[in-house]
C-alpha cells in the first residue's frame, strides 16, 4: 500500500521524482500497451455505448438505402492504325503515352459526351435523373436541400421562359449522369473501363453501352471536322504560296544576273580557295611546331650539358653509329693492351689518340645535325609566312565581293523555303483531300455492358463491417481524449511524476460497514473496530514511511494539509492521530483550521467552550481546553470560535512556544491545517512543523491544483514528507489495473480483515 520512502525530505520540486507540477508531454507520445490496456479498460462502457449506437445509426441508414446496379462496358484505344492511302493523316492517331490514356478518359466523362446520350435517350423525362418528376414524400421536406430548393424556386418563379428552363433542366440531368460515371483505366493497358450506376439494371447497362457509342462517334465527328477545315484553309493558302515562290526566285535569278555571281556547288571560288590555304596554312603551321620543338630540345641539351644523343637525328644518323662502333672497337683494344702493358705504352697511346679524334668527328656531326635542324625550322617559318601572305591578299580580294554574294544568297534562300512551304502545304492538300472519307475511329468497344444481376450499392455486409470497425475507432478515440482530458491521479507514478515527490501511502476508502448502531461506521470508528483492515494497515504504513523519513531524527510535528477543501486531510488526520495513539504512542491533534474546524464535528462531540484561539491568546491553559478520545489515548486541542486574522494567530510566537512546550510531552502532534490554495494559514504554519504531509483524493484532486499548492508550500520552506492518497477505490484500481497497490490488494486481499 505505501510506495519507497527516502530518507531526508525535499525542499525543492525538484529530484529523482520530477519536476513540481510538470506535466509531461513526452510520457503521453509514449506508446504504453498495459496503458493503453487500462485506459480501454476503464472506459469501457463507453466505448461500448458508442460502438453500438453509431453502428446501428449507420445500418438503419444503409438498410434504407435504394439498391443501385452497375454495368460495365470496355473500351480499347487501338494503337494499330489502318492506313489506306501511303501518306501521313491530317489527324493523327492517339499516342500511346499514359497522359494520352489519361486525357480519353477525362473525356468518357465530359459533359459534351454526357449531353449525347441524355439528349439521345431523352433522360430529362426520367424521374430517376431529374428530380422534379419525383413525387413529393414527407420525409423530403425533412431534408435542408428541399427547403434551399423551395425558397430559391420562389425566388425565380418570375423567370417564364421555356428555352431557358429546358437547358436549366438539361444541364441539371447532365451533371446527374457525369456523377453516375466512372471511367478507370485498366492497370498499364489501353484498355478503359466505363461504368454506370442505376436504379435499374436495365437503365444501368443501356446507358453505359450508349456512353460509349456517344465517345466512338464523338471521335469520328472531331476528325471529321478537322479534315474539312483543313481542306479549306490548305485551298485558299496554297495560292498564295504559289505566287510567294513565283516572286522570290524572279528575284534572286534578276539579282545574280545583274551582279555577274557565278556559284560552285553552293560555294563561289574565292571560298573554295580560301578553304584550300587554310587547310595548307593549317598544315605549314603543324609542321612549323615539330621542327621548332625538334630545335629547342637540341639546344636545351646542348645548354645544359646533357647528351644530345637522346636526339631523335642523331639516333638514326648513320655515320654517328658507325664513329661509335669505331669507338667502341678501340676501347675494347685499348682494355685488352692495358693489361698487358703500363698505361704509357705507345700502342696504348695510340689507341687513345684514334678514339680522341673519332669523338671529335662525333662532335662535329652533332653540330651539323642540329644545324640542319635549325635550317629545317627556318624554312618551315618562311613556307607559313607565305601561306599566311597569300592568305590575307586572297581575304582582302573576296571582302570585295561579300555583300554580294551574301544579298544573292539571303534571296536563294527566301526562295527556297517559300517552294519548301509550297510544296509541303500541296502535299497536305493532296492526302486531306484523299482521307476525306477514310476517317476510322481510335477507339473501339471491346465488351458492351450486360444486366448486372445483382445491386452494387449498398454492400450490406461490407457496410456492417466498416460501420463497426469505425464506430469502434470512434469509441476507443473518444475514451482517449476523455483520459488525455481527465486531470486528476489515480497511480503512485502519476503522483510521484506530476508533483515530484515521493508517494508515502494509498489509503483505501472505508466500506460500508454497519456499527452497533446500526449507523454507518465513520473512518475514525472503522480504524477502531476492524485493527486488521486495510484500511488501518496504510495508516499503520504512513506512520512507519513518516517515522523512515529521517532515521536520526524522526519528526515529532507533522502538518497535514490538502490544496483544496474536501480531499480527506482532516480524516487522514485524526486515523493517523488515532492509529498512533493505539500503537501506544503519545498523540496530541491540534485543529488549526480556524476558518472551518471539523475534528469536533468529525469525532461527533459538543462543541468546546474553549479552543486553540483561547489557549494562545492566554485567556486558558492547556488543561482548559485539552479534549481526550473516549476510545484511545488520543488528545485533541478542538477550536471553539475563530480568528480575525488567522495567519497572524498561527505565525505567532505563542504558536511556536506551544509546539515547543508539546514536543515535551507527546510523542507526535499532529497539526490538521486549512486547504493550501484557498487561504495563506497552512504555508504559515508549515514552517514550525518538522514535517508537512500533503493529501490528494484519489480520482479528484486535479493536477495543477495540487501541483500549485505544492509549490505554494515550498516557496515558504515546508519539509514536505511525501504524499498522501485518500480515498482509493482499491476495487477499481484492481479491476482496471493500475498497478498501485490497490491491484496487488485485490490478489492477496486474504491478509486483511475488512
Amino acid at each position: 500500500m505505501n510506495a519507497p520512502v527516502r530518507n531526508g525530505s525535499s525542499k525543492t520540486g525538484n529530484g529523482p521524482y520530477g519536476d513540481v507540477g510538470q506535466i509531461d508531454d513526452a510520457a503521453f507520445v509514449d506508446f504504453d500497451l498495459f496503458a493503453l490496456f487500462r485506459t480501454l479498460r476503464k472506459r469501457l462502457n463507453v466505448i461500448l455505448s458508442i460502438t453500438l449506437g453509431l453502428t446501428g445509426l449507420i445500418l438503419v441508414g444503409v438498410f434504407q438505402m435504394t439498391p443501385l446496379y452497375t454495368a460495365e462496358t470496355l473500351i480499347l484505344l487501338d494503337q494499330q492504325k489502318t492506313q489506306v492511302v501511303d501518306v501521313e493523316s491530317v489527324m493523327s492517331g492517339l499516342g500511346g503515352d499514359s497522359a494520352t490514356v489519361d486525357s480519353q478518359v477525362e473525356i468518357l466523362r465530359s459533359q459534351s459526351i454526357a449531353r449525347r446520350v441524355v439528349e439521345e435517350l431523352n433522360l430529362t423525362e426520367d424521374p430517376e435523373f431529374n428530380g422534379a418528376l419525383r413525387p413529393v414524400s414527407v420525409l423530403s421536406w425533412l431534408s435542408p436541400r428541399a427547403w434551399i430548393a423551395y425558397f430559391l424556386g420562389n425566388a425565380t418563379d418570375a423567370e417564364t421562359d421555356p428555352e431557358r428552363l429546358r437547358e436549366a433542366t438539361i444541364n441539371r440531368v447532365v451533371t446527374g449522369v457525369v456523377g453516375r460515371t466512372s471511367v478507370t483505366r485498366r492497370g498499364l493497358t489501353y484498355v478503359m473501363s466505363l461504368s454506370f450506376t442505376s436504379e435499374s439494371p436495365t437503365k444501368a447497362a443501356k446507358i453505359s453501352n450508349a456512353l460509349a457509342d456517344a465517345y466512338v462517334v464523338d471521335q469520328l465527328e472531331a476528325k471529321f471536322d478537322a479534315t474539312k477545315k483543313a481542306n479549306e484553309w490548305l485551298s485558299t493558302r496554297l495560292a498564295t504560296l504559289r505566287t510567294q515562290v513565283q516572286d522570290s526566285e524572279r528575284a534572286a535569278e534578276i539579282y545574280r544576273t545583274e551582279n555577274g555571281l557565278q556559284d560552285t556547288g553552293g560555294t563561289t571560288l574565292n571560298e573554295q580557295q580560301l578553304s584550300e590555304l587554310n587547310a595548307q596554312l593549317i598544315l605549314a603551321r603543324t609542321n612549323l611546331a615539330e621542327k621548332q620543338a625538334k630545335y629547342t630540345r637540341a639546344k636545351q641539351i646542348l645548354g645544359s650539358g646533357g647528351s644530345i644523343e637522346s636526339v631523335a637525328d642523331v639516333l638514326q644518323s648513320q655515320t654517328i653509329s658507325a664513329l661509335r662502333s669505331q669507338e667502341a672497337e678501340l676501347a675494347r683494344q685499348q682494355a685488352d693492351l692495358s693489361s698487358k702493358y703500363g698505361p704509357r705504352h705507345p700502342s696504348i697511346l695510340n689507341i687513345d689518340a684514334q678514339r680522341k679524334d673519332i669523338q671529335r668527328q662525333i662532335g662535329r656531326e652533332v653540330q651539323r645535325i642540329v644545324g640542319s635542324i635549325q635550317n629545317e625550322a627556318s624554312i618551315a617559318q618562311s613556307r607559313v609566312d607565305s601561306l599566311q601572305g597569300s592568305l590575307n591578299e586572297l581575304k582582302g580580294t573576296a571582302n570585295m565581293n561579300n555583300q554580294a554574294f551574301v544579298q544573292m544568297r539571303e534571296l536563294q534562300r527566301e526562295a527556297e523555303a517559300n517552294k519548301t512551304v509550297y510544296e509541303s502545304f500541296l502535299n497536305r492538300f493532296k492526302e486531306t483531300s484523299q482521307q476525306g472519307g477514310l476517317q476510322t475511329p481510335d477507339a473501339r468497344v471491346i465488351s458492351v455492358a450486360t444486366l448486372p444481376s445483382a445491386p452494387s450499392k449498398p454492400n450490406k455486409e461490407l457496410a456492417a463491417i466498416v460501420a463497426l470497425i469505425f464506430s469502434g475507432l470512434v469509441g476507443v478515440g473518444t475514451a482517449l481524449i476523455l483520459e488525455r482530458l481527465d486531470n486528476t491521479m489515480r497511480t503512485a507514478k502519476e503522483v510521484e511524476e506530476k508533483l515530484g515527490l515521493p508517494h508515502l501511502v494509498s489509503i483505501p476508502i472505508v466500506p460500508n460497514e454497519l456499527g452497533a448502531n446500526k449507523a454507518r461506521l465513520l473512518p475514525h470508528e472503522y480504524l477502531i473496530v476492524k485493527p486488521l483492515s486495510a484500511f488501518s494497515e496504510s495508516l499503520r504504513s504512513l506512520r512507519s514511511a513518516l517515522a523512515l523519513s529521517n532515521v536520526d531524527n524522526p519528526p515529532k510535528v507533522l502538518l497535514f494539509t490538502s490544496s483544496l477543501p474536501g480531499e480527506g486531510k482532516t480524516t487522514t488526520s485524526i486515523c493517523f492521530a488515532r492509529a498512533a495513539a493505539e500503537a501506544g504512542l503519545r498523540v496530541i491533534l491540534v485543529d488549526c483550521d480556524l476558518r472551518h474546524p471539523s475534528v469536533q464535528k468529525t469525532f461527533q462531540i459538543s462543541p468546546a467552550k474553549q479552543g486553540l484561539v483561547e489557549l494562545l491568546a492566554g485567556r486558558a491553559s492547556l488543561s482548559d481546553v485539552l479534549v481526550s478520545d473516549l476510545k484511545t489515548s488520543l488528545h485533541h486541542i478542538p477550536v471553539a470560535i475563530g480568528a480575525a486574522n488567522p495567519p497572524d494567530v498561527l505565525g505567532s510566537k505563542q504558536m511556536r512556544t506551544l509546539l515547543a512546550d508539546l514536543r515535551n510531552t507527546y510523542d507526535l502532534i499532529v497539526l490538521d491545517s486549512a486547504p493550501v490554495l484557498p487561504v495563506a494559514d497552512s504555508r504559515v504554519l508549515s514552517g514550525f512543523a518538522d514535517k508537512t504531509v500533503f493529501v490528494v483524493r484519489w480520482s479528484t484532486t486535479p493536477k495543477d491544483a495540487a501541483a500549485g499548492a505544492v509549490r505554494d508550500l515550498i516557496s515558504y520552506g515546508a519539509e514536505i514528507a511525501g504524499i498522501v492518497m485518500s480515498a482509493v477505490d482499491i476495487e477499481k484500481q484492481a479491476k482496471y489495473g493500475y498497478g498501485d497497490g490497490g491491484y496487488y490488494y485485490g490478489r492477496y486481499s486474504q491478509y486483511y480483515v475488512n
